[in-house]
């Protein structure tokens, strides 16, 4: 006890400067041993604090100090089998001041790459003087990111190299794309994942498991909700960091730029009062997209729509939207149970993933509401067998199902430096069968082929955006029959273009013509959907 009153004593006739002076701030432990520190420190540990006098000074409760310490507000280190702490980095957090991450390197490198990188996007980086050189790195990864149009930041380590230690790496997922951006030494990796860690609320003390966590980041006047993943790896943590600014999405119907056959097969069935509609794709190919674009087509004041995702993307106005909520026993089976009861018109269910959530959304497609929805799967009519693998009746498929949007998104040519050419005789042959054999006419393609050049507007790519590739599989009578007959998923394609459906692939030739993409983009896409 004599030890702790002395700690104290010396706590408090030390001037406030020198002990802001003397704070150091967080370092990564292994397996989740330290949330931000070493055993040690220069003052040995009689200067250090146990829990229960770190909660006196802060004067809160023990849950809430655990939370703090968790989510790297409070730091904290490991001393054998017990928690201890700095009297400076108590005096840090009650004076609103972000816990300092021990850094065993310079930044200095990584921090001037990453702000001449945002310089050459044209814009000024944020260069904070006051702020701690692992927060002003995260801050410039987010800024490069938003100005680069990212969809997701990737910072991972690498393995060693011969004659030299090993590299951390970030790169940026663009247009679909991976881009590597910057590489830089690999013992200043666990420093900034730390600093992601605390910007997402997630446990710093643990690298051993993986961790999801959600934040919010304010930069040049735009507001960015950020999702991360940290994932264990050897010798470090990697993370992905998906990048989300709700006020640049927009779910207009007409951004969709379907073409106009497959835009008015849409909107026609979107203003049926029963039926399924399903929309499938990998991951990353737009779906959500879709789905919300297919929400605010019939967010009207006279339906009542109601959701139930996983997590919820993006809030609209005037609908009902519920997460999923497994812990507290909020399933997809349990929140459509209760729609039912809740007089609906429409309602839109985040992912197929189980064959009750299947059997439900049937159901109430059957009983007089429209049912959104979306699914895995590599086109349109494998759609119709993986609802029968998954244990539907091919009786019920067909009369419940009103229409299905396969999709894939392409790579936009640059406005600014594409430029027009010519196909090979190879290309040709190619565009040709895939626009004949799928349901697309190749005379009367317009054939303004261009080619991908690059520029500083697109990053040296010759891409900038993307656009939606679809093909639309109605429920029509030849349709429903073969369903019931037991066709197989060739057939079901060879029925559905004879009805009029343009494939994925021939609609990819229809926007090469048009000089949006380009044939080589098409090819890649078209690969990738068989």
């Amino acid at each position: 006890m004599a030890t702790r009153k002395s700690a104290r004593n010396r706590k408090s006739s030390r001037p406030a400067s020198s002990r802001k002076g003397k704070a150091t701030g967080r370092g990564k432990g292994r397996a989740g041993r330290s949330a931000g520190g070493a055993a040690t420190t220069a003052g040995g540990a009689d200067e250090l604090l146990d829990m229960n006098q770190a909660i006196g000074m802060l004067k809160t409760s023990r849950p809430t100090f655990y939370r703090w310490l968790r989510s790297g507000k409070v730091r904290g280190m490991k001393v054998g089998r017990q928690w201890r702490f700095r009297p400076e980095d108590i005096e840090r957090f009650l004076g609103g001041e972000q816990p300092r991450i021990e850094v065993p390197g310079d930044l200095t490198p990584l921090i001037e790459a990453l702000a001449d990188r945002v310089r050459e996007a044209g814009v000024e980086p944020v260069l904070d003087a006051e702020v701690e050189p692992p927060r002003r790195a995260v801050h410039l990864m987010i800024q490069l990111g938003m100005h680069n149009r990212a969809s997701d930041i990737h910072l991972a380590p690498d393995r060693p190299h011969a004659g030299r230690g090993g590299d951390a790496w970030l790169r940026y997922r663009i247009d679909g794309v991976l881009h590597e951006v910057v590489r830089f030494d690999l013992r200043l990796l666990p420093a900034l994942m730390a600093q992601w860690k605390i910007l997402c609320a997630c446990d710093v003390g643990v690298s051993d498991r993986p961790q999801e966590g959600r934040g919010m980041i304010e930069l040049d006047d735009q507001s960015f909700d950020l999702r991360m993943c940290f994932v264990p790896s050897q010798p470090f943590e990697t993370t992905t960091v998906r990048l989300l600014n709700a006020k640049q999405v927009s779910f207009e119907f007409a951004r969709l730029a379907l073409s106009p056959d497959d835009q008015q097969t849409l909107q026609d069935h979107l203003a049926a009062p029963n039926g399924v509609i399903i929309v499938t794709g990998p991951t990353g190919s737009g779906k959500t997209t879709t789905l919300y674009a297919c929400l605010e087509m019939v967010n009207q004041p006279h339906l009542k729509v109601l959701t139930i995702e996983d997590p919820i993307e993006y809030r609209f106005d005037h609908i009902v939207q519920t997460q999923v909520d497994a812990e507290a026993g909020l399933t997809h089976e349990r929140a459509l149970r209760s729609f039912v009861r809740s007089d609906p018109d429409v309602i839109m269910v985040g992912e197929i993933r189980d064959p009750v959530t299947l059997q439900l959304s049937l159901q109430i497609a059957l009983t007089g509401h429209l049912v959104m929805t979306t699914m895995h799967t590599n086109d349109a009519a494998s759609g119709v067998t993986r609802l029968i693998d998954m244990g539907a009746d091919p009786f019920v498929v067909a009369e419940s199902l009103r229409l299905i949007v396969a999709q894939r998104l392409v790579r936009k040519l640059c406005p600014k430096c594409s430029k027009p050419t010519d196909l090979s005789a190879t290309q040709t042959q190619h565009a040709i069968e895939l626009a004949n054999t799928g349901g697309l006419n190749w005379d009367v393609l317009g054939k303004e082929f261009r080619r991908a050049v690059g520029c500083a507007a697109c990053a040296q790519t010759g891409y900038r955006g993307r656009a939606l590739v679809a093909e639309m599989l109605t429920g029509s009578g030849a349709v429903r029959t073969a369903i019931v007959n037991g066709a197989s998923t060739e057939e079901l394609q060879r029925v559905a273009i004879g009805e009029g459906m343009t494939t994925m692939q021939a609609d990819g030739v229809r926007r090469a013509a048009a000089g949006e993409t380009t044939m080589d983009e098409v090819i890649r896409v078209a690969a990738l959907a068989r």
